[in-house]
């Protein structure tokens, strides 16, 4: 059965947008263009540009149009194993900015679902993408314990290698356990920042939690992916 006529049009305006025909912060032409454009209907038109919207590569305002705020022409990770995260880990370039000591607080502790007054190390990092153009794909607060006070440094002189694997260099504490939780959310402020995209897009939080074999909490991260840049796979078998 082929694709409704909205789909093929809203595939094309993807395309459009990935490959630069209307750059970032370009507005796309009026419903009635499109309509002309491509011989469709507006119910057509309409229904691929709230397709696009849903997808996070335009926003559209009354009597203004429709602006492309994203060029996610891929999902620039696809992880479908711990593996191969590790995999992404290690051949994306880690970015350091900012770091400061903190006590975890009330509010903080529900955010991280940790314990409160702990002492904390906090950086964020930034992850790029080699093969286009260094693009930011990934923002990341990392929270650790407040003696690894020379961990932001190396990971700033080593981009590559996971924190955890830093930690057991020079700590030598070894994570041997490591929890994630996914969650759907808007993109907040901050995040939206560092990633050079629009704040309040679909995107991924992901908070994981890495500890030792005697169950030491030694890292703490909150990563945010904008929607389209990241796909998770998780293959089950051998089902009863």
């Amino acid at each position: 059965m082929k694709n409704a006529r909205w789909v093929k049009l809203a595939d094309d305006l993807t395309a459009e947008i990935s490959d630069g025909t209307f750059p970032l912060n370009s507005y796309l032409p009026t419903e009635m263009e499109l309509c002309a454009k491509y011989n469709v209907s507006r119910y057509t038109v309409r229904m691929a540009l709230d397709n696009l919207t849903k997808l996070g590569y335009i926003k559209r305002w009354p009597r203004l149009g429709s602006k492309v705020i994203s060029l996610g022409s891929k999902p620039l990770i696809s992880s479908t194993s711990l593996t191969q995260f590790h995999h992404v880990s290690e051949t994306h370039k880690r970015i350091v900015n900012l770091t400061t000591e903190c006590i975890v607080d009330r509010t903080l502790a529900l955010q991280l679902e940790c314990e409160e007054q702990l002492k904390l190390l906090r950086f964020s990092n930034v992850l790029t993408d080699p093969e286009d153009k260094e693009r930011p794909i990934v923002w990341t607060t990392v929270y650790v314990n407040a003696a690894y006070s020379r961990l932001p440094q190396m990971a700033e002189r080593q981009p590559l290698p996971l924190l955890s694997a830093l930690i057991e260099k020079e700590y030598g504490e070894r994570c041997s356990q490591m929890t994630q939780k996914v969650t759907a959310v808007a993109l907040p402020d901050e995040a939206a920042r560092h990633l050079l995209v629009t704040p309040g897009l679909p995107s991924l939080r992901i908070l994981r939690h890495y500890k030792s074999s005697d169950n030491k909490l030694l890292q703490i991260t909150e990563s945010f992916h904008p929607g389209n840049r990241f796909s998770l796979t998780l293959s089950m078998s051998n089902f009863g």
